[in-house]
């Protein structure tokens, strides 16, 4: 078979659209890169005392999975529930669970705490999540161990299986 220009035009064309999906699929979506130390930041939380923080500082030595999410996201409102629930089964054990939400306001992210049940703290992002964590896509999962290192980092909506997998690297 002998190959013609237009042939050749084809391979190419076919060529760089299977290099772009590969780049595509294989880029991380959101979040720190997993295996770094994770940065540190000082947030209010929303529906608590008057000045009360979490600061990551104050939490070494302990695992905290955290949930950046929004009011207004579908797959973060969908996320809710199962994220409750992994809360609940990990009640005893030494796994914190912090909520950071992305709204525009304390009163919005408290509105948000109570509408979708969130019984762990959730802190309001002054801007330094999304901006030391390099948030894109809602939700972004981030798993921190003990020692501050990021254990794990994931977007969109995950299943119960998937949370105690995270977990259990710990």
């Amino acid at each position: 078979m002998r190959f013609t220009r237009s042939h050749w035009i084809d391979v190419f064309v076919y060529g760089a659209l299977a290099v772009l999906a590969v780049m595509f699929v294989s880029r991380k979506l959101s979040g720190p890169s997993e295996g770094g130390q994770a940065a540190p930041f000082d947030l209010p939380l929303v529906g608590a005392a008057a000045g009360a923080r979490f600061r990551l500082a104050d939490k070494r030595g302990q695992p905290i999975l955290i949930e950046v999410f929004a009011g207004w996201c579908g797959a973060c409102r969908r996320s809710a529930p199962t994220v409750v629930d992994a809360w609940k089964r990990q009640q005893g054990t030494k796994v914190e669970f912090l909520g950071v939400s992305v709204d525009s306001s304390l009163s919005d992210a408290l509105r948000v705490k109570r509408e979708w049940g969130i019984p762990y703290d959730v802190a309001l992002d002054d801007g330094s999540i999304s901006k030391n964590y390099q948030i894109e896509v809602l939700p972004t999962f981030i798993l921190i161990g003990g020692d501050g290192v990021v254990r794990k980092v994931a977007t969109g909506v995950p299943s119960q299986d998937d949370i105690e997998g995270w977990l259990s690297k710990l």
